[in-house]
């Protein structure tokens, strides 16, 4: 059986990380910085609600950054905070992305050989295979079945005839929106000589998770974002992992790669996401009420959701031309229709009832 490091670039040995030593308390000389102080203040006031009449807001972020002076280049302070909130064991670390596009690339980059090859169910988020692309990483798909679920019996029997490096995985899946049953990922995990990586862009709104099952494997990463649950100007994601796996992947990650305004504003949100819970909750009972109106329009099919958006089916009619229409009254949706396994399909993301109902009002139209 082959161990996850066979797979590993052939020259990952020869790297090292970017190495910046903690200047806390020293005459820091050493990096060409201006070394007047410039202070900014941020204070964001954020609405406790997305939909109230009187809005209440909490100043939860509010803080002090340097801009004279490079940031954190290991985020070391984010980091401890999200061990902290997740309850990590010391066999595991983290990595900081400038978004999970960037971890992504970094993964791939990781693990970059001739011969390797990478694992994905079809239809699942693209920049999986457009980075797999860019880097000429060879990727093998299996297609969902029709319910979106995962084809089991064919994902493993993938994985024994490709014996693949790294397997993405979405849960939940985007862009149809559903969560593959934990059993069928735990076999698929079982079954792989390489890595899982397990992607919850849209864990916050399915109240599931894999970072619990992270100390039953070696070979599972879990990826998360904050962009999805309020934050998506910060450009912010992060990775976990067991030790030696994330120290391989951190050998490619460029210098001071996150910005200090974003890791400030991020270790505030992982030590208080009050306000970002009470809106999660709204969203998660917003997306509810438009399904049901989704499913009394004719003509219409729409699919169950654990994210923030919804995917559904022109029956009658064209994808195309109910997408127009839409763009015509000023509302912008995701044509989902060239995708391969979605033909017809359109993808909504849940916005406050206001913005729904005025969706709701537009797509009638459109579809007569």
């Amino acid at each position: 059986m082959k161990k996850i490091t066979d797979f590993l670039r052939d020259d990952i040995d020869t790297l090292n990380e970017y190495s910046v030593l903690d200047s806390k308390g020293f005459v820091k000389l050493d990096a060409m910085e201006n070394p007047y102080e410039r202070e900014i203040s941020i204070k964001a006031n954020i609405p406790l609600s997305i939909d109230s009449q009187t809005l209440e807001y909490d100043d939860i972020f509010e803080a002090n950054v340097n801009i004279n002076r490079y940031p954190d280049a290991n985020c070391e302070d984010l980091r401890k905070s999200l061990t902290k909130k997740y309850g990590l064991k010391k066999k595991y670390d983290s990595i900081i992305g400038n978004g999970s596009d960037e971890l992504i690339q970094l993964i791939c980059m990781a693990f970059l050989r001739s011969d390797n090859t990478i694992l994905c169910p079809q239809p699942s988020f693209s920049m999986y295979k457009k980075i797999a692309q860019v880097l000429k990483f060879r990727f093998e798909e299996v297609p969902l079945k029709e319910n979106f679920s995962l084809d089991i019996n064919k994902m493993l029997e993938k994985i024994r005839e490709i014996d693949p490096a790294i397997i993405f995985l979405a849960y939940p899946n985007n862009p149809t929106g559903n969560l593959w049953l934990k059993n069928d990922i735990d076999l698929i995990i079982k079954a792989t000589n390489g890595i899982v990586v397990i992607d919850e862009a849209y864990g916050a709104f399915s109240g599931e998770s894999f970072l619990g099952e992270i100390n039953n494997y070696d070979n599972l990463l879990v990826m998360k974002t904050v962009s999805k649950v309020g934050l998506a100007g910060l450009r912010l994601g992060y990775l976990f992992g067991e030790n030696s796996i994330i120290k391989q992947i951190n050998k490619l990650r460029l210098p001071f790669n996150i910005n200090s305004i974003s890791q400030k504003i991020s270790k505030l949100y992982t030590e208080d996401c009050k306000f970002i819970n009470i809106q999660i909750k709204e969203i998660i009972k917003n997306r509810e009420l438009l399904i049901d109106m989704l499913k009394d329009i004719k003509n219409i099919q729409a699919y169950d959701s654990k994210t923030n958006f919804i995917l559904f089916k022109i029956l009658q009619g064209s994808a195309d031309e109910v997408f127009s229409k839409l763009l015509a009254d000023n509302i912008l949706v995701k044509n989902m229709s060239k995708t391969p396994g979605l033909n017809g399909c359109l993808r909504v993301t849940v916005g406050t009832k206001k913005e729904n109902d005025i969706f709701i009002q537009s797509l009638k139209k459109s579809i007569i």
